[in-house]
């Protein structure tokens, strides 16, 4: 290899090291969407039923919501607790505080991140819970599934698949170029 080829080499490998890091950052910090079917039991409201998303984000500390519930009196507050399917667990991260009547949206902006990453890592392992006055303890609950697939790429913003793709490209031919000129000497 020649003493010119080495700095087209080196550029090479920093180009396709940058593109790595920016598509694996994004992938780390992508959102979580979880979704939970809503039922009751015969220790709650037996004819509760409803649905529930949740996008999770670790790195912002935000958990928003999006409920939906019929057949239950009106809802007083509602959480995200751990446990496993039928096993009661504790409070992780609240959710609606301030009570609804049907459906709910919102986002808690202060969720402990540790706590949202344990629930993105195991969702089966959670489960949403909605209160009221008749059932304190739960009306309605629902094991949190993952919702769709995290794809790690944002939702809105800038497009930073195409970026990746444009430093893969220039490492491409960066690369194709030194091969180029060392077959030529």
């Amino acid at each position: 290899m020649s003493d010119r080829s080495r700095p087209t080499l080196i550029l090479s490998l920093a180009l396709g090291l940058v593109a790595s890091l920016a598509l694996a950052g994004l992938a780390m910090a992508a959102e979580t969407t979880l979704s939970a079917a809503l039922a009751g039991s015969a220790e709650t409201d037996e004819d509760g039923s409803g649905t529930a998303t949740v996008v999770l984000d670790p790195d912002a500390g935000t958990a928003c919501w999006t409920f939906s519930v019929e057949d239950i009196d009106p809802v007083t507050v509602s959480h995200i607790h751990e446990g496993a399917e039928g096993v009661d667990g504790g409070v992780v991260v609240d959710l609606d505080l301030d009570g609804f009547d049907g459906s709910s949206e919102g986002c808690n902006e202060a969720a402990d991140a540790a706590a949202l990453q344990a629930i993105v890592d195991n969702p089966a392992g959670y489960y949403v819970n909605v209160h009221n006055e008749a059932f304190p303890g739960g009306a309605i609950r629902g094991q949190l599934a993952a919702a769709t697939p995290n794809t790690a790429l944002p939702a809105g913003g800038v497009p930073i698949a195409p970026l990746g793709l444009l430093l893969v490209a220039a490492a491409a031919a960066v690369g194709v170029r030194l091969l180029r000129s060392t077959v030529r000497a």
